[in-house]
């Protein structure tokens, strides 16, 4: 018979995986304890992949032997030692164990999507080499440990979507390697820390939706690199500091929804790679800065439910990369500039609920994407602009409760892509154009409180399809008084 060279008998020895203990060094025993009380404390046996565990044969204290820690699901090692561990929706439950600190030498914990409760232990402040901890989107409850300012190597911490609350600590200013701070969707309360300003090599700082109050500390604008802002949805109250216009790299500027006052600040036409400036249901005054015409990259600029006056800017047209433009809810006037014609990005385009004035410009009618164009609950007059037939991507007409006049123009029936159209309560007048019967698309049809009306059948079925009772309520033309009639009667 032939006998197995040696070779072979050592490899398989030291290669065949569960057979020998002796495959690879066991990890320290402190950490192969600490692994085993996360699977206790988190439900281990009940996790999505626990593979590797509790493979045979076990050790007396009923996991795979030591020396095949590394192998376990979601453990990473370097030179036996414990680096990552990683456990992504992995269904793990119940509170993280305090021995998570244990773990000398981690570089990475992610335990996100998953339903652990109970607190963050102050113990992960010993993991000095931690780089990476996110723990976001499970149902941790308490307050965040100041203890995680001792994590000097963190470039990003993820804690959000829990149920955190209690101030964000003022010691998480010393991560002086902080890239990204993610605590937005939790419970937190209290002011902004000015100590954030300490971190300046953060690029992106996240804290909406929570209950965060007080105002906007200046000391942001110390984050030189900072690339996106999002304050959204909770108390802040004060003005919009001006030194935010100092963030140079800064590329999102989301406020939206808390209860900031004053005016909007004109340096932040400074911003020069802004993208987004969404400031919309807030409480500012004053007029749009000119300033902001300087926003050559801007795609969304949101002002939407402030107490806005004034006009609106025509420098608002040399955004050439804009493609939503929310003005409405405010109190702006005057008439609406022709220079937004030249918005050639423009998909969307609302500028309802406003006392604008003077007719709709026919160089709207050049803005090739648009997809929405609102101007309802204004005070605009005169006709609607034929040009507006060239509008090949509109979805979406919004013009009622304004003084427009004259006839739906026959060029309205070019937009094939139409699905809703208002144009109730104006002032038109005559025959409705049969051309609107080319709108395959419309779905929502409001032309009530006007002076309308049709001979043709098909029109009217086609209309009574979409508004059955658009015949009943157009309101009549004034009766012409009895001395008018005898003027005009005797200049016969």
């Amino acid at each position: 018979m032939t006998r197995c060279p040696r070779w072979i008998l050592l490899t398989l020895f030291f290669l065949l995986p569960g057979t020998f203990s002796v495959a690879s060094s066991a990890i320290p025993v402190l950490e192969r304890n600490a692994l085993i009380a996360l699977y206790t404390a988190t439900g281990g046996s009940r996790w999505s992949d626990n593979s590797g565990w509790k493979t045979p044969p076990l050790a007396a204290d009923g996991f795979a032997m030591p020396g095949t820690e590394c192998s376990w699901y979601g453990v990473g090692c370097y030179e036996n030692r414990v680096t990552a561990l990683e456990f992504i929706d992995n269904q793990l439950t119940g509170s993280m164990p305090a021995e998570l600190g244990d773990f000398a030498n981690l570089q990475v914990l992610e335990l996100w999507v998953n339903q652990l409760t109970g607190s963050i232990p102050a113990e992960l402040g010993h993991l000095s080499l931690l780089e990476y901890l996110n723990l976001g989107d499970n149902g941790l409850t308490g307050s965040i440990p100041p203890a995680l300012k001792n994590l000097s190597r963190l470039q990003t911490l993820s804690l959000y979507s829990n149920r955190l609350s209690g101030g964000i600590p003022s010691e998480l200013g010393a991560l002086a390697n902080l890239q990204g701070m993610f605590l937005m969707d939790n419970q937190l309360s209290g002011g902004i820390p000015p100590e954030l300003g300490n971190l300046s090599g953060l690029k992106r700082l996240e804290l909406y939706f929570n209950q965060l109050t007080g105002s906007i500390p200046p000391q942001l604008k110390n984050l030189a690199g900072l690339e996106y802002l999002d304050l959204s949805l909770n108390q802040l109250s004060g003005s919009i500091p001006a030194e935010l216009g100092d963030l140079s790299n800064l590329e999102s500027l989301l406020l939206t929804g808390n209860a900031l006052a004053a005016s909007i600040p004109p340096e932040l036409g400074n911003l020069t790679r802004l993208e987004r400036l969404e400031l919309n249901a807030n409480q500012l005054g004053g007029s749009i800065p000119a300033e902001l015409g300087d926003l050559s990259n801007l795609e969304s600029l949101l002002l939407t439910g402030n107490a806005l006056t004034g006009s609106i800017p025509p420098e608002l047209g040399n955004l050439t990369r804009l493609e939503r433009l929310e003005l409405n809810a405010n109190q702006l006037g005057g008439s609406i500039p022709p220079e937004l014609g030249g918005l050639a990005s423009l998909h969307y385009l609302e500028l309802s609920s406003n006392q604008l004035d003077g007719s709709i410009p026919p160089e709207l009618g050049g803005l090739a994407s648009l997809q929405n164009l609102l101007l309802s609950a204004n005070q605009l007059s005169g006709s609607i602009p034929a040009e507006l037939g060239d509008l090949s991507n509109l979805q979406s007409l919004h013009l009622q409760y304004n003084q427009l006049s004259g006839n739906i123009p026959a060029e309205l029936g070019r937009l094939a892509n139409l699905g809703v159209l208002w144009l109730l309560s104006n002032r038109l007048a005559g025959s409705i154009p049969p051309e609107l019967i080319n709108l395959n698309s419309l779905f929502f049809l409001r032309i009530c409180e006007n002076h309308l009306y049709t001979d043709n059948e098909t029109l009217r079925q086609f209309l009574n399809d979409l508004e059955p009772d658009w015949e009943s309520c157009q309101t009549p033309l004034p009766a012409v008084s009895l001395p008018f009639l005898n003027i005009l009667l005797l200049d016969d």
